[in-house]
């Protein structure tokens, strides 16, 4: 298990240009890729997401209201603060609108031929069990409680990830914590 605090995460422009997205965490490939990424980005404009051919992405609010989202001029989807996270193809040509305000979002990116994972969004007085390849908790407000099978209890506080492999556990939010569960799967 590694704990991953703010001055881990890197920041990095968007392929497009369009922005800055702060890698909670990533695993490289061996082609110069990578296998998964765990992501924030803020949203302050309407604009085009950038494209991720051969991966699979799931998105999620969580902050301000919510996006209306156009996948390959498909009606607009809209998804708000907390709602389950969104699943699209990386290569599809995906429009994104702010529905009132600038937004923040998490993202996980899966290499399609390699990984399948989940996206969870975790608020106050909840629990989940997390099991997969790589778990990686992060706390967005509050401290959450990650409890390994088999292990002791570790805080993650706020602004942290808590990166767990081939293992499983026990993740709990308490009242006014919030935080975000990505687990991945290797094919």
């Amino acid at each position: 298990m590694t704990l991953l605090s703010p001055a881990d995460h890197r920041r990095v422009p968007w392929k497009n240009g369009g922005g800055v997205t702060t890698e909670l965490a990533v695993e490289p490939a061996t082609d110069g890729r990578f296998l998964w990424r765990v992501s924030i980005a803020d949203v302050v404009e309407p604009g085009p997401f950038s494209a991720f051919p051969g991966y699979d992405r799931l998105i999620a609010v969580v902050e301000g209201d919510g996006m209306r989202l156009s996948v390959d001029g498909a009606p607009p989807v809209e998804r708000r603060r907390l709602d389950p996270a969104f699943a699209f193809p990386g290569e599809a040509a995906v429009w994104c609108e702010p529905t009132a305000g600038p937004i923040r979002d998490v993202n996980l990116m899966l290499a399609r031929a390699s990984a399948t994972g989940t996206l969870s969004l975790l608020t106050g007085l909840a629990g989940q069990h997390a099991d997969g390849d790589v778990v990686l908790v992060h706390a967005l407000a509050g401290c959450l409680s990650v409890t390994p099978d088999g292990g002791d209890t570790l805080p993650v506080p706020e602004g942290h990830s808590l990166l767990l492999r081939d293992g499983t556990a026990r993740v709990e939010v308490p009242e006014g914590a919030e935080g975000v569960c990505a687990e991945v799967r290797r094919r």
